[in-house]
């Protein structure tokens, strides 16, 4: 009776908490006193989360998962296999045979940005990993179904003199964790549960500065977002540098473990693509 009746409670709670994830719930143990030999259907996994994840198997599991993928692509020579592969074991290297992307930014086009004209450089990795997926935004699919965009704004003059305080910015005081938070959604009007936000400190265009992390879902999708931003003071009124980086997958097909595995694999190669940005020539 005592095992029925925890039971009962036991689908009780998983049905209320079932709309979100618990992956990121650490101390969630609600199935501690129960009798091994009691089946309980569905997806009740409390002993899996954020605390137990091998970062290093994921990312030996995501190179594979790429090599394989790379193999079976057709290529003009051997050369190109042989760089794509060797990317696939470590992807920082997708840096090193990738494309510079340097280009000017003027009259009507720069004026939204503060800017008479300016200059901008950055680093595209080879595009065995990324694929131009519109203006300034890149695109990787793992074969698995995550996506990784990095999406690179223009710099930022600050010609109104405001106080731009980066830390601030990546700690997002006004996001809530734990809830569901109002307008945050990508097209900016959708509610989305924040599991955990996090801050960190980064170099942004070769300016020390910090990200901040958000991991959420909405009803479609499990994501983990880094907003990367710096302000350079040393440019008159000061430069804002920001660059978003998005991993996710549809809820159906892919889990928060394997998209913090997605990201430990691309992370070093990401983050050394957003130091090594460079802005300048700027006209104000």
């Amino acid at each position: 009776m005592k095992k029925l009746l925890f039971l009962t409670l036991l689908i009780v709670y998983s049905n209320v908490n079932a709309q979100y994830s618990g992956y990121y719930t650490v101390n969630q143990n609600v199935n501690a006193n129960i009798n091994e030999n009691v089946n309980v259907s569905g997806n009740v996994n409390v002993n899996k989360n954020i605390s137990t994840i091998d970062y290093g198997k994921l990312a030996l599991a995501n190179a594979e998962n790429e090599k394989t993928r790379l193999e079976n692509l057709k290529y003009a020579d051997q050369q190109q296999k042989r760089i794509s592969l060797e990317i696939a074991s470590e992807p920082t290297k997708a840096y090193d045979y990738g494309y510079q992307n340097t280009f000017e930014v003027k009259g009507k086009d720069a004026k939204p940005y503060g800017f008479k004209k300016f200059k901008m450089s950055y680093k595209i990795p080879h595009n065995s990993l990324f694929v131009s997926a519109g203006a300034g935004r890149f695109e990787n699919v793992s074969v698995d179904g995550i996506t990784t965009e990095i999406i690179f704004s223009a710099p930022f003059y600050n010609k109104e003199k405001v106080d731009f305080n980066v830390e601030k910015m990546a700690k997002m005081e006004n996001v809530k964790e734990g809830e569901l938070n109002e307008k945050m959604g990508p097209n900016g009007e959708d509610a989305i549960f924040i599991h955990k936000k996090d801050t960190n400190r980064a170099t942004v265009f070769g300016v020390k500065g910090f990200s901040g992390t958000l991991i959420w879902e909405d009803d479609y999708q499990y994501t983990i977002t880094d907003n990367y931003s710096s302000f350079n003071k040393n440019e008159k009124n000061g430069v804002l540098y920001s660059v978003k980086v998005r991993y996710y997958g549809d809820k159906d097909d892919v889990t928060f473990e394997q998209i913090e595995g997605r990201k430990y694999y691309l992370k070093r190669l990401v983050e050394k693509v957003i130091s090594t940005g460079q802005v300048w020539d700027m006209k104000y």
